[in-house]
């Protein structure tokens, strides 16, 4: 008897057959929109800038251009598959749960290493997952995230300075007495205008993808981790109430070290290798006994105000804790935006 494919087994098939054929055609649109930014730039737009700046323009347009493409090579060739090792000895130092570090995957049916994620796009899990970018036609993860945000960060640039060319220029031939459409040909007018129609929405999105991501970057989550935590990635929209809290900060300058492996050339889109490969993660210091207050003190007495516990050590007690908390404030009146609640 044949197995029955289920509805969402059907629809992840359809998405990855789209994605393959899409991948091609996704790729080569994104490498010929700023090589025709190049091309408009060298060829075409005449600024009228001294030598000097004219030069320094010319080295800023070839260098933003082929380290954007760099940057995106290496986002699309850089995977993130997981290590195939035997689990971590389990710390039970740990508080949260999720340092245990023991998960399995449903689908792979294999140990999944903290931050890993299944794509069912990629059909395997990505180490430090953050998002699969049908841009790239590959999953951004712990190995090349870094070459990610720095092809957000390129074209980014990139896409202001053929703003800043496109007006400057046209602003001339606007001024020009012989008339706006006497300098140049019918397809150049064409050329630029389809090119200017691409880019500037583009440039939009991709500086609020590179605001996201510098978020992120500053923070140490992903994109799944963010939406996981009930935040939005923006301050001035977050929500006032967190799912869970982000272990993994460990302030900005530590979190964009790491990002960037500790490395003085962060400006190349270099593979990020790091020693643990994706099977473990610096993490924020270990809670203690002296950093927790318990409803029973007497759950630490005995011990060094130091030691380090497991959430499993306390629980009981702190279950205990918040069944008096609830008895002692039942039905007492509270008010919660604007309006009045009778606690159970």
């Amino acid at each position: 008897m044949l197995p029955i494919k289920q509805p969402h087994e059907k629809k992840v098939s359809k998405m990855n057959q789209f994605s393959k054929q899409a991948g091609p055609f996704v790729i080569f649109f994104t490498v010929l929109m700023p090589t025709n930014c190049v091309i408009l730039e060298q060829y075409y737009f005449e600024l009228k800038l001294d030598s000097v700046s004219q030069n320094i323009q010319n080295f800023m347009i070839y260098f933003i251009y082929i380290m954007a493409m760099w940057s995106y090579y290496q986002a699309i060739t850089i995977k993130n598959i997981t290590a195939q090792r035997a689990p971590l000895a389990p710390d039970h130092r740990r508080i949260d749960p999720i340092y245990k570090n023991n998960a399995a995957c449903a689908t792979c049916n294999k140990w999944k290493p903290i931050r890993a994620h299944h794509c069912s796009m990629c059909n395997q899990c990505i180490l430090k997952m953050d998002h699969h970018c049908p841009w790239i036609d590959n999953c951004v993860g712990l190995r090349n995230h870094r070459a990610f945000y720095l092809f957000t960060m390129y074209m980014t640039i990139g896409a202001i300075q053929y703003s800043w060319a496109s007006y400057v220029y046209f602003k001339d031939l606007y001024r020009n007495d012989q008339g706006f459409f006497s300098q140049q040909s019918t397809f150049f007018y064409l050329f630029w205008t389809f090119s200017s129609l691409v880019m500037y929405p583009t440039c939009a999105m991709l500086f609020f993808l590179f605001c996201y991501h510098s978020i992120l970057v500053i923070t140490n989550q992903t994109t799944l981790e963010q939406m996981k935590s009930g935040q939005n990635g923006l301050f001035c929209c977050s929500t006032s109430i967190k799912k869970n809290s982000n272990l993994y900060d460990r302030g900005w300058i530590a979190n964009v070290a790491w990002f960037f492996n500790y490395s003085y050339f962060w400006f190349l889109p270099l593979q990020n290798v790091y020693e643990t490969d994706g099977t473990s993660y610096p993490i924020a210091p270990l809670c203690t006994f002296a950093d927790i207050e318990v409803y029973d003190p007497s759950i630490g007495n005995g011990l060094p105000p130091n030691t380090q516990i497991d959430l499993e050590q306390i629980d009981s007690k702190f279950l205990d804790y918040i069944q008096i908390a609830k008895e002692k404030y039942k039905g007492k009146k509270v008010q919660l935006n604007g309006k009045e609640i009778i606690l159970a």
